[in-house]
């Protein structure tokens, strides 16, 4: 479900993002799963260098291309993370970089 928004002067905005006070962040992987630490609850944007299985939840480092969604490299794709989850990585053929930045 897309958030909507009014502004003052009479705008109407959907599919917003909320930036301030997050930062982005990465995790480094190659054919061995890796993960982020604990999150806070949002919606994060990811991204990757190379394509990359994700996988969301609290313990996530055991990810596999049969578990994990697959994210093609230089595509950005919003992810829901529930409180105490990681973001979990393992990249399909190289060694690269998932970044992650929480949006709302």
């Amino acid at each position: 479900m897309a958030e909507s928004m009014h502004f003052d002067h009479g705008t109407f905005v959907t599919d917003h993002i909320d930036i301030e006070g997050y930062s982005a962040a990465t995790v480094s992987s190659a054919t061995t799963a890796a993960q982020s630490g604990v999150l806070n609850e949002g919606v994060y944007d990811l991204w990757c260098t190379a394509d990359t299985y994700v996988k969301v939840a609290p313990t996530a480092n055991d990810v596999t291309s049969g578990t994990g969604y697959l994210l093609r490299a230089n595509n950005t794709v919003p992810f829901i993370v529930r409180t105490n989850s990681r973001i979990g990585c393992i990249m399909s053929t190289a060694t690269g970089t998932l970044s992650y930045h929480r949006v709302r």
